[in-house]
């Protein structure tokens, strides 16, 4: 029997994940080809910030190799880009004029990084982070730069200003929003967080945003948006990321602000699928790794067992990789006015747990400083469990409160037990 062709548009961790997943459950059910517009195996997006750090190498963090896609019988192209796809005969055609048809095809194509308004920004040195072309590019400008500026105080931005510092570069982060990582900390944890940050030489300007960047070929300095011109002759602008759409748009499928999907991460052409951070599904967007892999997993067992299982979106817990700086976070960060908050606050020690809870349920964590019970109140928080008998030490963490549970035979697993790898789950791609 002749096997259906896959080809998967996306050589990126959502595809890679696919892949993985498909070889585990019957590696000899499609025959595979998948294209990638970067020259290169599926390697670990994540890993990107100790990549710039120094801290892994480049060979460190690939996770497919050629010579795994060719020992598994699949056909990798790198470097090539699809420009055409023909839904009426279900072909593809790309850049270097390969063409081929197609059983099923799947979007992986990823995410762009989100662009700033300011002007100037033909200027060399000026640098996205997302690729590993981007950080060998940062890592040889960092050589002979005197003061970096990263444009973003999120999850990547502050991990690659991280990256500069320990480089001895002295770096400054300009954040729109009143706090760092205002998408996953409150405003007392973020304070926090920024002087943390600031004894291992980064400094924040918070409340403002870039107007526009000068220099002759490469820029020197740039004028943000309340008047303050700050020097500097390198730059990343690490602003968040938004759904690549392009291809799906040119071959007429279902877009909003990212690719379409139904509850079995159909797109609007059922030959066609999509996951990742392509995608929209019920308007949200996904730019972490734990719902991808969940779509990964659905994904394949709808591909090869004809499975329908819905997809539905859950709370992530958050995790910040700089070394020394230790914070946790999941669900809502600042609650509703009915909400019932509870806070436990050190500002010496700069320790801090907040939990917020909602109908005798935790919705809300955010841990900054000591985060060594983070995994068991995500566990309270997936599964939804009561735990208004807990009140009186929740705070205190699972010690305290394990006698008051085993009470109420409530059904809780140790850390060691079904945890997400929130190291992990809770990466930016």
């Amino acid at each position: 029997m002749t096997q259906p062709h896959l080809v998967i548009i996306g050589s990126g961790m959502a595809g890679g994940r696919l892949l993985n997943e498909i070889i585990r459950r019957q590696p000899d059910r499609f025959r595979i080809s998948v294209f990638g517009e970067e020259p290169h195996p599926n390697y670990n997006r994540i890993m990107l910030s100790p990549l710039l750090a120094g801290d892994v190498t480049k060979q460190q963090i690939v996770l497919n190799s050629h010579e795994w896609y060719a020992e598994h019988n699949i056909t990798l192209f790198a470097g090539e880009r699809i420009v055409n796809i023909d839904r009426t005969q279900q072909s593809l055609r790309s850049h270097t004029g390969t063409e081929l048809t197609y059983d099923h095809l799947v979007f992986a194509t990823g995410s762009r990084p989100a662009k700033i308004a300011a002007s100037g920004q033909h200027l060399n040195n000026i640098f996205d982070f997302r690729t590993l072309e981007d950080v060998d590019a940062i890592v040889n400008t960092a050589k002979s730069a005197h003061h970096a500026v990263v444009i973003g105080g999120g999850l990547l931005g502050l991990e690659a200003a991280y990256g500069l510092a320990i480089k001895g570069v002295k770096t400054t982060v300009i954040h729109r929003s009143g706090h760092l990582l205002n998408r996953q900390l409150d405003a007392q944890a973020g304070e926090m967080l920024r002087l943390s940050l600031q004894e291992r030489g980064i400094e924040t300007l918070l409340n403002t945003e870039v107007n526009s960047f000068h220099g002759d070929t490469a820029v020197n300095s740039m004028t943000l948006k309340n008047g303050d011109v700050l020097n500097a002759d390198l730059v990343i602008v690490a602003t968040g990321i938004t759904p690549n759409t392009a291809l799906a748009q040119t071959a007429a499928l279902e877009v909003n602000r990212g690719i379409v999907v139904d509850d079995q991460l159909f797109t609007s052409d059922q030959h066609i699928s999509a996951l990742g951070e392509c995608i929209e599904h019920r308007g949200e967007t996904f730019g972490l790794v734990a719902p991808i892999w969940d779509q990964a997993d659905i994904l394949a067992n709808r591909l090869m067992f004809s499975t329908d299982t819905d997809y539905s979106t859950k709370a992530t817990p958050t995790k910040l990789k700089i070394s020394g700086i230790d914070l946790f976070s999941a669900g809502e960060v600042n609650g509703q006015p009915h909400d019932r908050v509870v806070v436990l606050q050190d500002k010496d020690r700069r320790a801090y747990r907040k939990l917020i809870i909602r109908n005798e349920t935790l919705i809300g964590i955010v841990l900054f400083g000591d985060v060594q019970d983070g995994n068991w109140y995500y566990e309270l928080l997936e599964q939804q469990i009561k735990i208004e008998h807990l009140l009186p030490t929740l705070l205190f963490g699972q010690s305290y409160c394990s006698g008051l549970q085993d009470t109420d035979n409530s059904t809780h697993h140790s850390d060691q037990e079904n945890q997400p790898d929130t190291a992990l789950t809770g990466a930016s791609l």
